[in-house]
Parts: C-alpha cells; sequence; structure tokens
C-alpha cells in the first residue's frame, strides 16, 4: 500500500496536504475500466475495477496530479496557437472530451486530444496525449529519443503510456498517436509519434474484455513474488499475494455483473444497481470466489 505523506514541517501545511487526501478518498471510485491502465498488470486492473481496496493517493501524488492536469492546459494552448495545424480537445459531436468505449461501456477511455495537420502527416490525424513528468523521467525521454528515434520512443520509455495509445487508436480508429512531454511547470517539452499495431492492440483490447465478460475469473498477475519491482508498491499487493480481504461491495460480490448499458445487475435481486447502492451493498453479500 502507498503510505500517505503528510507534511510536518509546518502546520498550515500539513493541514492541506491532509485536506487534499480527505477530498480525494471521499471521490467516488471510478466506475469503468480504464484504458489509460490497460498495460498495468491485469490482475491490478481487475481489483481496481472491482474496488477490492480503497484507492489512496498520498498528497505528494495528488500535487503531481494536479500539476499534470494544469500543464495539459498550458501544453494545449501552445498548441491551438500554432499556424497550419488543428487541435481538438473536445469532441465536435458531443462538446466532451473524446471517449473511447468497449466491453458494453464497461471499458473506456477518454483522449486528451486530437491533431488534424501535423507537419510531420498533414494528411493523417493524431490522437494526442499530454504527458507532464519530473525532470528524471523527461531526460529519459530524450535520450531514448535520440538513441532510438521517435517511433520506437513510447514503448521504450513507459510500456502503460503506449498501450493507451494503442487502445486509444484501435477503438478510435486512429492510425498515429502523438505525445507531447513537458517537464514540470512546462519550461521544457518534446514529442513523438507512434504508430498503431494492430494486433497487439487487438490482444490488449481482448484482455480488458475478457475482464468483463469473465469478471468471476481471477485474471494472471505478472509477478509470483510480491517484491517484484511491480508489485511493491501496488495498491492491492496485500489482497493479490498475502490473502488480505477485500472490501465489502456489490463490485466484490458473486450476485453482480456487469451488464451493457454500462450497468451492474445484482442476479439476487434482480435489480439493476447504481453507483451508490453499488459502493455500499447489502445483507445478502458473498464475495466472489476468485477473491478468496
Amino acid at each position: 500500500m502507498v503510505a500517505i505523506e503528510i507534511n510536518e514541517g509546518d502546520g498550515l501545511l500539513a493541514a492541506a496536504d491532509a485536506e487534499m487526501e480527505r477530498r480525494e478518498t471521499a471521490k467516488p471510485p471510478r466506475l469503468h475500466l480504464g484504458m489509460s491502465g490497460g498495460g498495468y498488470c491485469p490482475r491490478r486492473q481487475w481489483y481496481g475495477w472491482l474496488w477490492a481496496a480503497p484507492r489512496s493517493i498520498p498528497a505528494r501524488g495528488l500535487c503531481a496530479i494536479d500539476d499534470g492536469n494544469r500543464g495539459e492546459d498550458v501544453i494545449a494552448a501552445r498548441l491551438q496557437a500554432a499556424p497550419d495545424a488543428s487541435l481538438l480537445t473536445r469532441d465536435p459531436e458531443t462538446g466532451r472530451q473524446f471517449e473511447v468505449v468497449d466491453a458494453g461501456g464497461h471499458v473506456a477511455g477518454h483522449m486528451d486530444g486530437v491533431v488534424y495537420g501535423h507537419p510531420a502527416a498533414p494528411k493523417t490525424p493524431h490522437v494526442w496525449e499530454c504527458k507532464v513528468v519530473n525532470q528524471r523521467k523527461f531526460d529519459a525521454f530524450r535520450k531514448l529519443k535520440a538513441k532510438d528515434g521517435e517511433k520506437a520512443t513510447l514503448r521504450q520509455w513507459d510500456f502503460v503510456y503506449w498501450v493507451q495509445a494503442q487502445l486509444y487508436m484501435l477503438h478510435g480508429g486512429y492510425k498515429r498517436h502523438w505525445t507531447t512531454v513537458a517537464s514540470a511547470g512546462c519550461r521544457d517539452w518534446d514529442s513523438c509519434r507512434t504508430e498503431f499495431v494492430r494486433d497487439e492492440a487487438e490482444y490488449l483490447a481482448e484482455r480488458m474484455r475478457s475482464m468483463v465478460e469473465n469478471v468471476g475469473e481471477l485474471p494472471e498477475r505478472v509477478a509470483e513474488t510480491p517484491k517484484a519491482p511491480d508489485c511493491m508498491w501496488c495498491d492491492y499487493k496485500d489482497i493479490c499475494h498475502e490473502g488480505a480481504p477485500v472490501a465489502r461491495n456489490c463490485r466484490t460480490c458473486s450476485f453482480a455483473k456487469p451488464v451493457d448499458g454500462p450497468q451492474w445487475l445484482c442476479t439476487k435481486h434482480e435489480k439493476y444497481l447504481d453507483a451508490g447502492e453499488q459502493a455500499a451493498g447489502c445483507e445478502d453479500y458473498s464475495k466472489r470466489e476468485a477473491m478468496a
């Protein structure tokens, strides 16, 4: 589990950190299985989608997320001011963020935007994703790009981001992806274009779809030891490797199943469940066998 970091040097800063964490904890959990996490351990994805444990993010992590969200707006404004190209951050048909879905809506992703008229391929629209990272990760990106060329960079730099790109292209019907990478504060930036690899994208999509269609089956995990790099800081390490109890709610209950909509159906009481009901559960709770 990720330890909560509180700033103990200044009472006001500590109070602000604590309030950030309290507000994050109070937010409702994500309803869908996110394509942005499609490159993570399948079992980690499954536990998260089924709300197997409370999600906790320390204040430092929340600040990084906030920096990324603000940085995305800064980068988008810069790009939209450039002549001869067009960046859309909202779907003209809906007025909302571009969305791609699969598995009856239970698997979903939200693209940062779409670029038209990129100088490297003016006739080819590109999915756009913006990443704001620390200096060390930014420097690693530039080093890889200089060594191997931009089209090989994303996969080697961050596999999770590469999977996200592939799934967005697959479900959105695109053949190219463009990632902008900025340092914290957006003082430095760079980019890479990534090509669509259909066979791998379809494999990854099917892996996520299978979690929905076979919700009662425990997916594979990436390592058999909790000391593996991918497991050390996973929110579900204690459940996955140590057999810790899962949170009691409808999603971890054997009577609930996902159906197209996306909706959740309780087969015990023969009713559809809204998000509040799913989180609350009921006295007839029966833990999924795969979670035992």
